[in-house]
């Protein structure tokens, strides 16, 4: 487990602890007033670091700069945070995320701010949790019809349809260890994956399996390299087979769900020891 887990997990990991999802301990922490600064700036906040990915992305001199400024804010271990402890969020599959449901109980639905900021789509993907989600409804420009309020069974549905979309699962956690919502996005839009693929911060933290390729039941479909967003994924035209670069998979299950053969199975991180304690 990552070292998360093992402060903030209780004995599981950091986003399938009850207390870590609870309302009560959001209360406990002083984050109400944090959330309804969250929903109140997050159009600024959101506009904001679209656009500044996109300066940085424009100016390679501004890269490793940028990266290394947001590392030291998020990775500080004392004194006063700007960012929370260590990480931003985690890549999970659909299974914690159903479980992250079943331990939330009620669970609501937004517009995806990611989308919305960069692509100007109207699209109800992110699943804010217990008191976050409690709060979105003082905001309802980023609910236009409304936050929706999904049961279990609805919520899991709904996390199969974004699986088999190719959209990957978050867990978000700001401040740690309270984890505050469940985001279901892609690459580019997304402001939390982008960061980490094209400029490797380390804010957003590969999830706990990854991906391992029966090479006998491949039959070079593609259909696995089309849904990783991470460039996990490629086709080995000499062998017309798939190929899955175990360091650079996260672990979120997309190309499994894309594998009409069932050839893809995720397998524990802390398996494989050249890979347990690279997040």
């Amino acid at each position: 487990m990552c070292k998360f887990c093992y402060k903030h997990g209780g004995g599981k990991k950091w986003y399938l602890n009850e207390r870590n999802l609870s309302v009560k301990l959001a209360k406990e922490l002083g984050y109400e007033v944090w959330e309804l600064d969250h929903w109140k700036l997050i159009d600024k906040v959101y506009g904001d670091a679209a656009k500044t990915l996109s300066d940085v992305f424009d100016d390679p001199n501004l890269l490793e700069p940028t990266k290394k400024m947001i590392e030291a804010m998020i990775q500080k271990d004392e004194g006063t945070r700007v960012f929370p402890e260590g990480h931003l969020g985690q890549v999970i599959t659909v299974e914690e995320a159903k479980k992250v449901v079943e331990i939330s109980g009620e669970i609501y639905r937004v517009m995806c701010p990611c989308r919305w900021m960069n692509r100007n789509e109207k699209v109800y993907t992110c699943m804010p949790l217990g008191l976050h989600g409690e709060t979105a409804r003082v905001f309802p420009d980023h609910a236009p019809n409304g936050v929706e309020i999904l049961s279990v069974e609805e919520a899991k549905a709904f996390l199969d349809e974004c699986d088999e979309k190719g959209l990957v699962h978050t867990i978000a956690g700001t401040p740690l260890p309270f984890a505050f919502a469940l985001c279901n996005c892609e690459y580019p839009e997304c402001i939390a994956l982008r960061p980490r693929i094209d400029f490797n911060v380390h804010h957003l933290l590969k999830g706990h399996y990854v991906a391992f390729l029966d090479i006998d039941k491949c039959i070079g479909c593609g259909s696995c390299v089309i849904r990783c967003q991470f460039g996990a994924a490629t086709l080995r035209p000499t062998m017309e087979k798939a190929y899955i670069d175990p360091w650079k998979c996260f672990g979120c299950g997309v190309c499994r769900a894309a594998c009409p053969e069932g050839a893809i199975t995720l397998v524990p991180r802390e398996n494989i020891p050249a890979l347990k304690e690279e997040w």
